[in-house]
C-alpha cells in the first residue's frame, strides 16, 4: 500500500498549490478582512456557520432573538431580509435554513476565536474581526489538508507526474481556486476534503478489508450528508468500488461480498446514520417535528432536470465559466478504456450531476460539482495519463490547457477585484463573449449583463419621441424609487411615425449608497406593447452602473425586433424592495436607424 516513489513533482505542484491557494485568500481578497456581504461569513457562509454563535453564544437556537442585532451590526445579508432562519407557525420558533455539518467542521475554530477575541480587544459575538479570521484558517487548513490527500489518493493510481500537472490543473484552472481559497466559509471546500478522505479510505478498505475504514467510511458519509442531505449519494463509492462490469456475474459476486462483511457494513450504516441523527434531533427540538424540509419553496424537479443549462447558461454554467472540466468529461474515453474501479466513478458522476442539475434553482452555478472533483479527477488525470503517452496528443492539448486555465485564473481576478467585469449572475451570451478575457472595459458594457442590445455606432439623424422633467408629476419633480416606492407608473409613449430600427431610452439618475445584490437592483424597463400584450421587453439594473451618491444620464438600448406594437411603456421597479433609494429625472426617448 505503500507509494515507493519519492514523488518529487507531485510534492513540488503541492507546494506551489498550496501557496496560491493561501495567497488568494490571505493577500489578494481577504474576506476575513472585509465587512458587510464581502465578509468571510457572510451569505450562505453565514448559514452554515450560524449554528456556533446561536448555541455557544446567545443559547437560543429556537427564538432566535440576537439575529437583528446581528444583521444591524455586521450586515452579513440584507438587514431586513433573514434569510439563515424561517419561523414556524405552528410553535413561532425558528429553524435554521441549512443543516448542521459544516459549523461541526468549524467548531474547533470557533471556539478559538470565541477564546482570544476578548482578550484582544473584540467583541463576543460570534461576527467580530476573530470570528472571520479563524473561519478562514480552518477553511485553508481543512482545503490543505484536503489536497495533501488528494495527492497521495491519485498516486496509487497515477504517475508522479500525472499527478503533478493534475494537481496544477485544478487549483490554477479551475473554480477549486475560487471557492478553497477565497470562499472557504461556503460547505464546498469542506466537503472536497470529506470527499478525499472517503475515495482514499474506500481505496484502503478494499486493499485490507480491515474494520477500522468500515467504521471512517460510514462516518464520512454521515458528515458528508450532514452538511448537505443530497451527499447521501456519497454512498455509491464504497458500495461500488472495486466493481469493473454490471454483468450478472459481477452484481452476484458484490451481494456475497456484502453479505460476508455484512458486520463491517451494519457497524458502518449505525455509524453514519448516528452523525445524520444529530440533524433530526435539531428539528425535534426546534420543530416538534423529526422531519423539516428547511428549503421551503425551493426543490428538486426530478423530471425536468437542468441537464444542458447547468452546463452550458451564461449566466453561470459550470462548464462555460470553468472550461478546463471539458477536458476531464472527454476523460471519460480512456478513462473507461484504462481506469481501474470504473463502475463506482462513472455511476457517481453521473448520479451526482443528474441531482445537481435536478434542483431547481440552477443559476447558483458550477459550485456544487466541486465537491464532486476527487472522484471527476480520476477522468481528468486519465486524460493527462493518456496524453502524455503520445506526445503529438499532448501537444495539440496544451494550448487548450493553457488558454483554460488562463481563463479561470482571469475570471477569479475579474470576480473580486475593484471594478471587475465579472460578478453576479445573471448575464448574456452577448456580454460574456464581448469580455472574456479582457481588462478595463468601459463601465457602460455591464449593460450587456442584463440586456443582449447595446449600440456602440454613430447615431445619425435621431429623433426624438419623448420627454418628461417630471416636474409636474410631484413635490420632488422626479421619480423615486425606493423602499416605500418599489415601482413608479408605466409611462406610455406612442409609437413613431416613421419606423425605428432602434429605440433608445435615457434618463439621470442618482443613487445614494450602491447596492451590490443584484436581486435589489433597480430595473430601468422599455416594454413594447400591442394593447395590453408585451411583445418585447428590454432592460437594465441601474446600480451596475453608478457609485455612490453618484448621478449619471444612463440610457436604454433595445433592438426593435418585432415591429407589429402600438405603443411602449417606460418603468423603473424593484420588485425586492431594494434597500437603495433611486432617483429618475429628465426621461427622454430617442428613435435612429443604423
Amino acid at each position: 500500500m505503500k507509494i515507493k516513489s519519492p514523488a518529487l513533482l507531485s510534492k513540488a505542484a503541492f507546494v506551489l498549490c498550496s501557496l496560491v491557494l493561501i495567497y488568494s485568500g490571505t493577500f489578494f481578497y481577504p474576506r476575513w478582512q472585509h465587512g458587510g456581504s464581502e465578509a468571510q461569513i457572510s451569505w450562505d457562509a453565514g448559514g452554515y456557520y450560524w449554528y456556533l454563535p446561536s448555541v455557544f453564544i446567545y443559547h437560543d437556537l429556537r427564538g432566535q432573538q440576537f439575529h437583528q442585532e446581528i444583521l444591524d451590526e455586521y450586515r452579513p445579508t440584507p438587514p431586513d431580509d433573514f434569510q439563515y432562519a424561517f419561523q414556524m407557525e405552528e410553535n413561532g420558533n425558528y429553524i435554521v435554513r441549512y443543516t448542521m455539518g459544516t459549523a461541526l467542521l468549524e467548531a474547533p475554530f470557533f471556539i478559538i476565536a470565541h477564546a482570544i477575541a476578548k482578550p484582544l480587544g473584540y467583541p463576543n459575538d460570534g461576527f467580530s474581526f476573530p470570528y472571520q479570521l479563524m473561519i478562514y484558517v480552518g477553511g485553508i487548513f481543512f482545503v490543505l489538508l484536503g489536497l495533501w490527500y488528494l495527492r497521495k489518493l491519485l498516486l496509487y493510481y497515477f504517475s508522479d507526474k500525472v499527478v503533478a500537472i493534475t494537481l496544477l490543473l485544478l487549483v490554477l484552472g479551475t473554480n477549486y481556486l475560487n471557492y478553497c481559497g477565497i470562499d472557504v466559509g461556503m460547505s464546498h471546500c469542506w466537503l472536497f476534503t470529506i470527499y478525499v478522505f472517503l475515495v482514499l479510505n474506500t481505496h484502503y478498505y478494499y486493499q485490507t478489508f480491515k474494520r477500522k475504514y468500515a467504521i471512517r467510511i460510514g462516518v464520512l458519509v454521515g458528515i458528508a450528508t450532514l452538511i448537505r442531505p443530497p451527499e447521501f449519494i456519497s454512498v455509491l463509492i464504497p458500495l461500488l468500488w472495486k466493481m469493473e462490469n454490471i454483468s450478472l456475474r459481477s452484481i452476484t459476486d458484490r451481494l456475497q461480498f456484502l453479505k460476508k462483511y455484512r458486520q463491517h457494513f451494519i457497524i458502518a450504516i449505525m455509524l453514519g446514520g448516528l452523525v445524520i441523527s444529530l440533524q433530526f434531533i435539531y428539528w425535534k427540538y426546534a420543530s416538534g417535528q423529526w422531519l423539516v424540509y428547511t428549503y421551503q419553496d425551493q426543490k428538486f424537479v426530478w423530471f425536468s432536470p437542468h441537464l444542458e443549462k447547468y452546463a452550458f447558461n451564461y449566466e453561470s454554467g459550470w462548464l462555460v465559466y470553468t472550461p478546463l472540466m471539458m477536458l476531464a468529461v472527454i476523460g471519460i474515453i480512456p478513462f473507461l478504456k484504462y481506469g481501474k474501479n470504473r463502475i463506482a466513478i462513472i455511476t457517481f458522476i453521473i448520479v451526482n450531476y443528474y441531482v445537481v442539475a435536478s434542483w431547481d434553482q440552477w443559476q447558483y452555478g458550477g459550485r456544487a460539482m466541486l465537491q464532486s472533483y476527487p472522484v471527476i479527477l480520476f477522468l481528468l488525470a486519465s486524460l493527462i495519463d493518456y496524453l502524455i503517452k503520445r506526445k503529438f496528443l499532448l501537444w495539440a492539448a496544451a494550448p487548450f490547457l493553457l488558454i483554460f486555465t488562463y481563463f479561470n485564473l482571469w475570471w477569479t481576478y475579474q470576480a473580486h477585484s475593484n471594478g471587475g467585469l465579472t460578478g453576479s449572475f445573471p448575464t448574456t451570451s452577448q456580454y460574456f463573449l464581448a469580455t472574456a478575457l479582457r481588462y478595463n472595459l468601459p463601465k457602460a458594457i455591464q449593460k450587456l449583463r442584463d440586456n443582449k442590445d447595446h449600440y456602440t455606432g454613430e447615431i445619425t439623424n435621431p429623433r426624438l419621441i419623448y420627454t418628461n422633467d417630471f416636474n409636474d408629476e410631484n413635490d420632488e419633480g422626479k421619480i423615486i424609487v425606493d423602499n416605500e416606492n418599489p415601482e413608479s407608473k408605466a409611462y406610455s409613449v406612442l409609437r413613431p411615425e416613421e419606423p425605428c430600427e432602434w429605440i433608445r431610452a435615457g434618463a439621470d439618475i442618482h443613487i445614494g449608497q450602491k447596492e451590490w445584490n443584484v436581486w435589489f437592483m433597480t430595473e430601468f424597463i422599455i416594454r413594447f406593447k400591442k394593447g395590453e400584450q408585451t411583445v418585447q421587453e428590454n432592460y437594465i439594473r441601474l446600480q451596475r452602473l453608478l457609485n455612490d451618491n453618484e448621478t449619471k444620464h444612463i440610457y436604454l438600448d433595445a433592438r426593435v425586433e418585432n415591429t407589429d406594437y402600438d405603443r411602449m411603456e417606460i418603468q423603473f421597479k424593484n420588485d425586492n424592495n431594494g434597500s437603495t433609494r433611486c432617483e429618475i429625472d429628465n426621461l427622454t426617448v430617442t428613435g435612429f436607424n443604423d
